[in-house]
């Protein structure tokens, strides 16, 4: 109680001062938010790269000049997509078809049949130029089901309506060395496919390069499997499911088979290369990484300054206080319970001015209290810290060499 009753004397009688320090404590303290805040919200940028800078990444040949088209291993495909790096996959791959009634002496691919998971594989039309059968949309892609949407041109050419059925012969191209189509081909079987919807380009000069059937890529398929045939992707897009991760992606995509373009290569229409679109992301990444670095190794400094902070504000705040110390030395108040005094009301003050930037900060800044609670620790950690060794040197002293230069 003596020690509380004294410390509660102090700091009335000394009121000015006790102002005076808890508002250095205050701007100390504010000035420690704006700095970890800072931080925070640097890593916060990092993280939602991703979401506003995504990197997305095409398949390609060598040369980097063609991206549909291609001859792409499927297996590679499919490795890419068990890497679980990966995400918003678009593939297409490239069959032929003939209708089933055609004749004997004309059995030969007539037309080009698709396969894809994703309507966005395809430049020439957009979802809003497709028109579907009742419980029928785009997610039909996801699946395996025999259906199809057809060019509004080709159900015309065939006298076909929506939800008709039609049987077709499926042929699977067979390419050269350099990813080049043949022109002939090997039969996979006879399907019957349902149609589903219908579609049309708006933009003429786009019209011909539409696709007569697209049908789910996982039909397709399961032709090809059925056909015991190899089967090839024309194309292959995806983007990355966290950018953070670029270097392993990169290492990952090399451990499949991917090359990095060769401008110098050559055309072929083997798809063994990707372009990864990343240079705004690495940019942008390497400046926040960079600004973190930075603000980061200021941190020892900083609390070193806080420290030397506690140490000259207390010292130079209770300097003048020496006379009233030795004379609670000479009353008997032990050099311990002295110094216990002196810190206590110290902490209590730094506390206090501590608490009242914490209650401020939560109405004025976005700050999350775990951030204000640990910063706040740091500070009366480093400050007091400081105040020790300023307590330490002050209370080193001669009650007899004060006490006479009074008298």
């Amino acid at each position: 109680m003596f020690v509380i009753r004294t410390i509660h004397k102090n700091i009335i009688r000394h009121l000015k001062k006790s102002i005076l320090s808890i508002l250095i404590t205050i701007l100390i303290v504010f000035f420690l938010f704006l700095y970890f805040q800072n931080i925070k919200e640097n890593e916060t940028q990092l993280i939602n790269l991703r979401d506003t800078l995504p990197v997305t990444a095409r398949i390609c040949n060598l040369d980097g000049s063609q991206e549909v088209g291609l001859q792409i291993d499927f297996e590679k495909i499919q490795q890419i997509h068990e890497s679980g790096m990966v995400t918003d996959e678009v593939t297409t791959t490239q069959a032929y078809a003939n209708l089933t009634d055609t004749n004997v002496s004309s059995r030969r691919p007539e037309f080009s049949f698709i396969g894809t998971n994703d309507i966005s594989a395809f430049s020439a039309f957009s979802p809003h130029d497709i028109t579907y059968i009742e419980n029928y949309n785009d997610t039909f892609l996801s699946g395996e089901e025999a259906v199809c949407i057809v060019r509004d041109k080709f159900l015309k050419e065939h006298k076909l309506n929506l939800k008709d059925e039609f049987g077709i012969n499926v042929y699977a191209p067979k390419y050269d060395a350099k990813g080049w189509q043949t022109f002939t081909y090997q039969k996979l079987g006879i399907v019957k496919l349902k149609v589903i919807g219908s579609y049309n380009s708006n933009d003429r000069d786009l019209s011909d390069e539409l696709p007569d059937i697209i049908s789910p890529i996982g039909f397709i398929v399961s032709i090809y499997e059925g056909g015991h045939t190899k089967f090839y992707a024309s194309s292959g897009s995806f983007t990355l499911n966290d950018p953070l991760k670029l270097n392993q992606f990169k290492r990952n995509m090399k451990e499949i088979g991917f090359l990095s373009v060769d401008m110098q290569a050559g055309f072929s229409r083997v798809g063994e290369a990707l372009i990864i679109n990343d240079e705004t992301f690495i940019l942008s990444a390497t400046q926040l990484t960079e600004s973190l670095i930075l603000l980061k190794s200021l941190a020892p400094l900083i609390f070193i300054i806080v420290a030397m902070i506690g140490f000259i504000t207390s010292y130079l705040l209770m300097q003048s206080r020496q006379n009233e110390f030795a004379i609670m030395r000479s009353l008997g108040t032990s050099k311990k319970k002295c110094f216990q005094i002196i810190f206590l009301e110290s902490i209590l003050l730094v506390l206090l001015g501590s608490l009242l930037e914490v209650v401020g900060a939560a109405f004025i800044t976005n700050i999350n209290h775990m951030t204000m609670g640990l910063v706040s620790a740091i500070f009366v950690l480093f400050y007091m810290l400081g105040t020790v060794i300023a307590l330490l040197l002050l209370n080193r002293f001669s009650v007899m060499a004060i006490l006479s230069k009074n008298d």
